[in-house]
């Protein structure tokens, strides 16, 4: 099973829908009118009224969704029915009939905010990136997104009871022969990846980057160096977004091992390299197998604050 968000993400996170440049404007990034501090306080616009009784101004606790949670069901089950539900007016008629979404949303209100920054260059870079229509649902861009804060020290990532599913499975790799790294060039990377690739979404993720758009790539072999898993990470300084992960369904259970074997090289290889933070899309718009590997991973549901940068600040 493939854990693949639309490359739109890599767009929505940097630039709000709304203040992309179209292909007539030319320049620097056109950056949205300044608001008070309180209205850009991530979440739901007018959702702080209707799950705490009072205006969004009030303090938000922050509180963690924890994977496969009621609350965590409850919001996952509206962000895959919302595109069907029409108008903001029938979401609201939907939470007053049904408590739990209530819960569910006030439960992703509630969720603890990562800062981010990125350089003009690097979102200029992406900008004009065509990876389909941008995402334009409730749970699009900068809410409640799949987040891995990547270890300074690799034993600790490892370490404790939460990871022993994610320990057994890179034994198992060990055991079967796999291994995994970085591959230098797009070109061997994408003919490795040609192997696995299924239908035509896959192949558009396979696309040659642009200039200017800074990109990881991996790939996990068996024994015999026959590719059983591939994965790009679009990097930003200090954050990178994983935007495929696929691997071949046709050998298990080499190929499921190393999807974990694969991951956890590219977040080793990338914390090295001074990225903080991977982010893989929405948490509650992926499947239910997709938001399990997530948690076995450590992957954290967490808003987005993204602030662009001058191109020569760190």
């Amino acid at each position: 099973m493939s854990l693949k968000p639309r490359l739109d993400l890599i767009v929505n996170i940097i630039i709000p829908t709304g203040a992309r440049p179209t292909a007539a404007q030319k320049g620097p990034l056109v950056r949205p009118a300044r608001r008070p501090a309180w209205s850009r306080e991530p979440g739901l616009p007018g959702l702080g009224r209707l799950v705490h009784g009072c205006v969004v101004r009030a303090p938000v606790q922050r509180r963690e969704l924890r994977y496969g949670s009621q609350e965590f069901l409850a919001a996952t089950d509206l962000a895959h029915r919302w595109p069907n539900q029409g108008s903001p007016s029938d979401l609201m008629r939907n939470l007053v009939r049904d408590p739990d979404l209530v819960r569910g949303l006030a439960a992703v209100w509630r969720l603890p905010v990562v800062d981010l920054r990125v350089r003009q260059a690097d979102a200029d870079a992406w900008s004009g990136a065509s990876f389909g229509p941008a995402g334009r649902d409730i749970f699009a861009g900068r809410l409640a997104q799949a987040t891995l804060e990547l270890p300074a020290v690799e034993e600790r990532y490892l370490a404790g009871r939460a990871k022993q599913a994610l320990r057994t499975n890179l034994r198992r790799a060990r055991d079967l022969g796999v291994t995994s790294g970085r591959i230098s060039s797009y070109e061997a990377w994408f003919e490795a990846a040609s192997d696995i690739a299924e239908g035509p979404a896959q192949i558009r993720d396979m696309a040659r980057p642009e200039p200017g758009q800074q990109v990881s790539y991996y790939v996990a072999r068996d024994a015999h160096q026959t590719p059983l898993a591939f994965a790009g990470a679009a990097r930003f300084g200090q954050f990178a977004v994983l935007f495929v992960l696929a691997s071949r369904p046709d050998r298990r259970p080499r190929a499921s091992c190393a999807r974990y074997q694969l991951h956890t090289c590219l977040a080793f290889d990338l914390s090295r390299a001074g990225v903080k933070y991977l982010l893989v899309g929405s948490a509650l718009r992926q499947t239910v197998g997709n938001q399990y590997f997530q948690h076995l991973l450590g992957y954290r549901a967490r808003h987005l604050r993204v602030e662009v940068t001058e191109s020569g600040a760190t």
